[in-house]
């Protein structure tokens, strides 16, 4: 609760505040409630004005009375046999303890020391075993091809042998010429999802323009292998010569258009690391060195050589020493690049392989998961530990090794960088160990003291311990028969009664459906008490049919009474109306009328309170709604987003009530729909015998005013610049400029837009929904610069693209106009309304 001297308080001296004016009773109101509180924006006194009566005298539950008495006899004897071995049994615990403490201070201290060596273990294991192999066969390749010159058969017979024989841990070696030409030997052992390949090892072979084999008559396959320019093929080889066999698959790619081949040129002669991608044939995951080779000054052939990600996985995975540890390779922004669980730990299990990778050229970069959305709680924790404490994404250039005293688990993180920072890996590598698995090794010689110290004690308690447990059961038993009969029926009223009180609907629901919910009822006085409650909650259900369930909660939750006043608040206000109502209702049976009416509000009032909202009114077909009044949980004060994501939803379901109305003959219907975010006053209205919750203010007029003057442009839904640039809106949401106008009853103009669509997951949320937006934008700016002759070359363009466009025939009919009678040099873009 807040005290009300603390809000901003609408009064006769400021009545001009968003355009309030309240009555002289009102202000009254405001002025005696200065000594309340309130709960967001809903008026309660301090105390209630009509207090509830309160019994006199302290109360207890007949199940406490009933325990007393069994408790006190227990406790009494307890304390009296406790007193003999109290004094012997304390000395023999602090002995313990003190032991206790200085073996676990040790205990950490190694810890500590073990996993510092353990993550030095852990980079050179990743720097030896994985990432050395590609660097040597980049750099000696490199030195082989300055060597071999042209001599393409000679080069592919050695690529071959250094992928057989040398370099196990390569999943593939490559090299791509100026040319086009290109070829690379890859290893099937590391694709087992493949099915398509044929033995240990596969050529990717591209002829590039020149399909003449003469120069490599033996390793390269000649046209006669139906080998065409242009295209990438998948020969299977002999798996001892490495000789090309029959063509398993081809298909387009241009190795001189990967991202591969651009960056090692851009790198000029140094070895470089690609960004994770995953492999065009079958999908895996893998990461790149390569390293352009320059001859006279120019790019002669970049020479690749692939790893696999899961190969980096796999080496992690024998560091850890228990099912609850975690050994991982994080990159600094974030993304998991390898984890001891494998590799799918890295990006997520998926089906859609366009949902994780982007193209570039034919090459496709893995767009790999941050590591607060892989679901691997372990990693999220120790990620969460360290960031907070360590900031460990940012560099420090030291380990770090620390212990988390509250999971009992120990993290270190390691960072590891390759040669060079433009082209150069940038990793931290992360490992986290439960202490458990460093303290087997002491937990015999604790637990042995333990059972030492606790035959001592047991030979003291014993007794102790045996005559009260009697006394326990004894009592217990005889307690629960004569308690259950009369508590039961009682605990369960108690329970729906909380539920009652705080308007909770469903509890309400169960408590009027369930007749048997309070057992026999076996006592008069108790099953009178339940058929009286039942009928209160009955009552209470009928009488949330006329609240919004958020005000009604709210208000109950305070158990106080409300008053009349209001404060300012950040709100955003909805208003919808249905197009061409009257004469809908002109055509239709007054019966047919009302069910279409009443699916059509309930459809539409039910959007709005799944998203936070507040139905303030349904005044015949209009709906006025607002979010934020009073205050839910919304994130980063991000109603605005929920507000016109009902407004999309509204839109979508109304689209499937036509088609429903449809099917029965029905006529069908568009909407109107108005938003705007700002200040507004928020709170009861009405007379102290009469009130109810609801928003006064200019901001709410003006919300009225759009919804309305989506009749004059033609558009569904129309937005003030307060709602187009309120939090989280910009990154959720595509607008489109409409007009630039000053409403009936405001001096000031106000910019209004157009709701298009949500980007990401609404299918209008296109590249051409925001080009359609951009576009017009583009005529806007033309026109308020005072071009209007630009402005109607620009609208020829756009109407094309989109025809039927009612704000563009609007603006073209002002372009036109202005032509023909040019304005002063005082003319204004602004368009005065005189309408509402």
């Amino acid at each position: 609760f807040s005290r009300m001297e603390d809000l901003e308080w609408q009064s006769s001296s400021s009545s001009e505040i968003d355009g309030a004016k309240p009555c002289k009773q009102n202000t009254r109101q405001l002025s005696r409630a200065t000594s309340t509180a309130s709960v967001g924006t809903m008026f309660v006194p301090r105390q209630p004005v009509r207090a509830l009566a309160k019994s006199k005298g302290c109360q207890l539950r007949l199940w406490y009375v009933l325990l007393l008495v069994f408790v006190a006899s227990v406790v009494s004897m307890a304390c009296v046999m406790s007193i003999f071995w109290y004094n012997r049994s304390t000395q023999a615990v602090n002995n313990f303890l003190d032991g206790s403490n200085a073996t676990w201070e040790s205990t950490i201290e190694n810890i500590t020391r073990q996993l510092h060596r353990q993550a030095s273990q852990l980079e050179d294991s990743i720097i030896t075993n994985a990432l050395t192999q590609p660097i040597r066969a980049v750099e000696l390749n490199a030195d082989l091809l300055k060597a071999a010159g042209p001599n393409l058969g000679a080069l592919m017979n050695y690529t071959f042998l250094q992928l057989s024989t040398r370099f196990k841990a390569v999943e593939g070696i490559s090299i791509a010429f100026s040319t086009g030409r290109a070829f690379e030997y890859e290893r099937n052992s590391q694709h087992p999802r493949s099915s398509w390949r044929h033995g240990n090892y596969n050529l990717e072979y591209i002829p590039g323009d020149d399909l003449n084999t003469s120069g490599c008559p033996v390793m390269c396959p000649p046209p006669s292998a139906n080998v065409t320019r242009g295209y990438t093929h998948q020969f299977s080889v002999d798996d001892e010569t490495g000789r090309f066999g029959w063509m398993l698959k081809k298909y387009l790619k241009d190795p001189l258009q990967g991202f591969t081949y651009k960056r090692a040129v851009e790198a000029r002669g140094q070895t470089i690391w690609t960004r994770p991608f995953v492999q065009e044939s079958d999908h895996q995951l893998e990461l790149r060195a390569a390293k352009a080779v320059i001859e006279d000054g120019q790019v002669f052939a970049v020479v690749g050589c692939d790893i696999m990600l899961g190969h980096l996985s796999a080496l992690l995975s024998r560091i850890v020493l228990a099912k609850s540890s975690r050994a991982y390779i994080i990159d600094r922004g974030g993304y998991i690049i390898a984890s001891s669980d494998g590799w799918k730990d890295s990006i997520g299990v998926h089906t859609n392989q366009s949902s994780i990778t982007q193209e570039e050229g034919r090459e496709r970069i893995a767009q790999l998961l941050p590591w607060n959305m892989i679901g691997d709680p372990i990693i999220e924790r120790s990620m969460h530990f360290l960031i907070e404490k360590y900031n460990i994404l940012e560099r420090r250039n030291e380990p770090v090794a620390v212990v988390d005293a509250k999971r009992a688990h120990i993290y270190s993180a390691v960072e590891f960088h390759s040669e060079g920072d433009t082209y150069g890996l940038d990793w931290i590598i992360v490992n986290t160990q439960p202490l458990s698995t460093y303290m087997e090794p002491i937990e015999e010689t604790i637990n042995d003291d333990l059972h030492h110290e606790l035959i001592d004690l047991h030979g003291s308690i014993w007794m102790a311990s045996m005559v009260t447990l009697i006394f326990v059961l004894i009592g217990t038993i005889m307690m629960a028969v004569v308690a259950r009969a009369v508590t039961q029926p009682l605990r369960a009223i108690e329970i729906d009664m909380r539920a009652v009180a705080n308007f909770e609907h469903d509890a309400i629901e169960r408590i009027l459906s369930d007749n048997a919910r309070y057992g026999s009822r076996t006592i008069a006085e108790v099953s009178d008490m339940c058929n009286s409650f039942q009928h209160m909650a009955n009552g209470l259900q009928s009488f949330s049919r006329y609240v919004d369930p958020h005000l009604a909660q709210t208000l109950v939750k305070t158990k106080r009474e409300a008053v009349l006043g209001m404060v300012k608040a950040d709100v955003t206000v909805f208003f919808s109306d249905i197009a061409g109502f009257t004469t809908m209702a002109e055509n239709l049976d007054p019966e047919v009328l009302m069910d279409v009416l009443g699916e059509y509000l309930q459809a539409m009032s039910s959007i709005v309170m799944e998203h936070g909202g507040v139905v303030g009114e349904f005044v015949g077909d209009e709906i006025m709604a607002w979010w934020n009044a009073p205050p839910l949980e919304f994130d980063g004060k991000q109603h605005t987003v929920a507000a016109l994501s009902a407004a999309l939803e509204q839109q979508q379901r109304l689209a499937e009530l036509r088609e429903h109305w449809s099917e029965q003959g029905l006529p069908g219907f568009t909407v109107r729909m108005g938003l705007v975010r700002g200040q507004a006053l928020a709170g009861n209205l009405g007379s102290t015998t009469r009130m109810k919750y609801g928003l006064v203010g200019d901001n709410v007029n003006l919300a009225s005013r759009l919804e309305g003057l989506c009749k004059m442009y033609g558009v569904g839904c129309l937005v003030d610049d307060g709602v187009r640039l309120a939090p989280g809106v910009p990154e959720h949401f595509v607008f489109r400029s409409v007009d630039l106008v000053s409403v009936k009853g405001r001096k000031n103009a106000t910019e209004i837009f157009e709701l298009v669509a949500k980007r990401g997951t609404d299918a209008l949320a296109a590249p051409s929904s925001l080009a359609f937006s951009a576009d017009f934008a583009a005529v806007q700016e033309q026109y308020r610069q005072g071009d209007f002759t630009g402005a109607l070359v620009a609208l020829e363009s756009f109407e094309s693209r989109w025809p039927g466009d009612k704000p563009a025939s609007i603006l073209r009919d002002r372009c036109e106009k202005l032509l023909k009678y040019p304005p002063g040099n005082d003319w204004s873009p602004m368009v005065q309304l005189h309408e509402k």
